[in-house]
């Protein structure tokens, strides 16, 4: 076992085979999902400390070299990608079944904006966007004066950035560095500078969201040309952990995810909860699906929750319980007689007891067996001077010396004809005692 760039590696080696188990310490969420290992390699470590703050960089699970297989099961369950299981050798195979959500991009829905690349928690999508500039778009025939009105419902904003991006100079966002729960608006407020603005309507008809309302009551003759949008928008699936969250916040509804589980996160001790002095599962939780509420409910659990469980382990009063009833996989083209034992600790993963193995218990009586007293044979031994073991070894020479005489008898005795061997011995015997 070694440290490496941040990485565990462990090696099992022979002439034939070569195992690795890579386990990269800053991808892990100290999740339950490993923790079924049916060797039971895999131990937590330091959640709620680090959870806390009171620890930083410590591996969150503990991998026993000595007793880990080398099997893969933790790689396929973890959808964080902490783990990656690699067998080196001809003909060796590295792919298997794993527990994976989806993800796809309409991209005739698609504008694209600047909305799902900036609440993604995971950072796993990119986004390029152009739109025609407002200049570009308005010619006026003559004198450049308009008059009118507009507004900016905040309430029904999501902040996807096309009208900033169309007209910069009017229309300011004032973007966040973090985007939080419950609401997840990637920035603070918007601002309409007027003096620049000409009332020419384009930000209203591009905004998905009627989050514009714009009136001109008077202005000098012009031509107005309707934006074009154009850009492209790249999911990275190494990353993606398909929480959904992106698809949620979607106002073009361009977005389908699938999540790797389904599931329910319960509170049974809501009354130890205290989300003033412990933030431990705020802090832990990857997709930021948790937050306090600061009402009587303390804690909410939002719906791009992928079930993970790290929030459960880092709570130190035990107050959440963390369901999980189903998993998405990611089917190979061929199937494996051998996956159907890897879906034995995907059901473990999600809780189901294992399928009953056919052997039951049942009580079995034996009646008591008698001795036989076994009578010693007055016969001589035969290793004895005047026992079977001479006469027997003179019998073999003479078959011996007889079927090398006779080369039809020598034959007869090979293709198995022993009736017929066994009378030219009978007969020779009779001949030898006549003489």
């Amino acid at each position: 076992m070694d440290v490496v760039d941040g990485k565990i590696k462990l090696t099992w080696k022979t002439s034939l085979l070569t195992r690795t188990l890579d386990y990269e310490i800053s991808k892990c969420v100290g999740c339950s999902l490993c923790l079924p290992c049916p060797w039971e390699a895999i131990t937590l470590g330091p959640v709620q400390e680090t959870a806390s703050g009171r620890i930083e960089g410590a591996p969150l699970v503990n991998v026993d070299p000595d007793i880990c297989t080398f099997c893969g099961l933790c790689d396929s369950s973890c959808i964080y990608g902490a783990f990656e299981a690699k067998y080196e050798a001809e003909g060796a195979v590295n792919e298997f079944l794993r527990i994976q959500g989806t993800h796809e991009i309409d991209e005739e829905k698609c504008a694209p904006c600047l909305l799902c690349a900036k609440v993604c928690p995971t950072d796993s999508l990119e986004v390029e966007v152009k739109v025609d500039h407002k200049k570009a778009l308005v010619t006026y025939k003559g004198e450049e004066h308009a008059e009118g009105t507009i507004k900016v419902d905040e309430d029904k904003c999501s902040y996807c950035g096309l009208c900033e991006i169309l007209c910069p100079e009017a229309i300011k966002i004032f973007w966040t560095e973090e985007v939080k729960p419950p609401d997840f608006r990637p920035a603070v407020g918007i601002r309409v500078d007027e003096d620049y603005c000409d009332y020419c309507g384009l930000c209203q008809d591009i905004c998905p969201d009627d989050a514009i309302e714009v009136r001109c009551t008077e202005a000098s003759a012009r031509e107005i040309k309707q934006p074009t949008i154009t850009g492209k928008l790249t999911h990275i699936d190494e990353t993606c952990v398909k929480c959904g969250l992106c698809a949620i916040v979607c106002p073009y509804e361009a977005l389908k995810v699938e999540k790797p589980f389904t599931g329910e996160v319960k509170i049974p001790h809501l009354e130890k909860c205290d989300p003033t002095g412990c933030n431990n599962c705020f802090n832990i939780c990857p997709v930021d699906a948790i937050y306090p509420t600061g009402t009587a409910d303390k804690i909410a659990i939002l719906d791009h929750c992928v079930y993970c469980g790290a929030c459960e382990h880092s709570c130190p009063y035990d107050v959440l319980d963390v369901q999980r009833e189903g998993y998405l996989l990611d089917e190979l083209e061929r199937e494996r007689e051998w996956e159907r034992a890897r879906k034995l600790f995907f059901d473990a993963v999600i809780g189901k007891e294992p399928p009953p193995s056919g052997l039951f218990e049942r009580e079995i009586s034996v009646e008591p067996v008698q001795r036989l007293q076994v009578k010693t044979s007055t016969q001589k031994s035969w290793d004895s001077e005047d026992g079977e073991r001479s006469r027997a070894m003179m019998s073999a020479q003479r078959v011996r010396e007889m079927l090398k005489k006779n080369p039809r008898l020598h034959l007869q005795f090979e293709r198995g004809n022993t009736k017929k061997v066994a009378e030219e011995i009978k007969n020779s015997q009779e001949v030898s005692q006549e003489e």
